[in-house]
């Protein structure tokens, strides 16, 4: 268990916003917090969008041994009305991945074939860039429909200190025909 803990990292981050609607009175907002290493991630965000609460969840975690690796990950975004569990199961060489998806929502199973591209690089002392890539391909046999998801993120950090991190990240993501995107800048801390 020290092992899978190892690493461990507290990130935040904070947006404020002029809602849309001039009506609305109330600023608009999101508040992050969460906690993630290499094989663990949870987060929830707090946001008022125009006028409305939200609370989106999402946690997962990556167990991994030699070439195989192994991902259940489970998102609520009421902000979005999405919410969905994964299972992903992958042959995995150096930044290359390839497997099988199971994926649950809206009382529905499907399954399907997975790919990724997962690049970290150190620019510096100071700075590194990370880039993910995750393609999902899911086929109804029975309706005769295809669709393709996608998770892209992109992180460029600038460490502070042995602690502290500066973060600017970039996640889209294409779920469920549902598009949504966030660029943030936030801390991490180093436990």
């Amino acid at each position: 268990m020290n092992g899978f803990l190892s690493g461990l990292i507290l990130f935040s981050s904070f947006a404020m916003r002029t809602p849309n609607d001039p009506d609305i009175i109330k600023d608009d907002y999101e508040v992050s917090l969460g906690f993630k290493s290499k094989s663990v991630y949870l987060k929830r965000d707090w946001e008022r969008e125009l006028g409305q609460n939200y609370i989106d969840d999402e946690v997962w975690f990556e167990w991994t041994r030699g070439i195989l690796y192994v991902k259940p990950q489970y998102v609520n975004k009421t902000s979005r009305n999405l919410q969905y569990g994964k299972m992903d199961t992958r042959y995995k060489k150096d930044w290359f991945s390839i497997g099988h998806t199971v994926f649950y929502s809206d009382d529905k199973i499907e399954q399907g074939t997975s790919i990724g591209i997962h690049r970290k690089k150190t620019i510096n002392a100071h700075f590194d860039l990370e880039t993910k890539f995750d393609g999902y391909y899911f086929r109804d046999e029975v309706l005769g429909v295809d669709r393709f998801d996608m998770e892209d993120y992109v992180s460029l950090n600038w460490k502070i200190n042995d602690k502290l991190t500066l973060s600017n990240i970039f996640d889209y993501n294409d779920i469920k025909d549902k598009k949504y995107y966030t660029f943030k800048v936030g801390l991490e801390y180093k436990l």
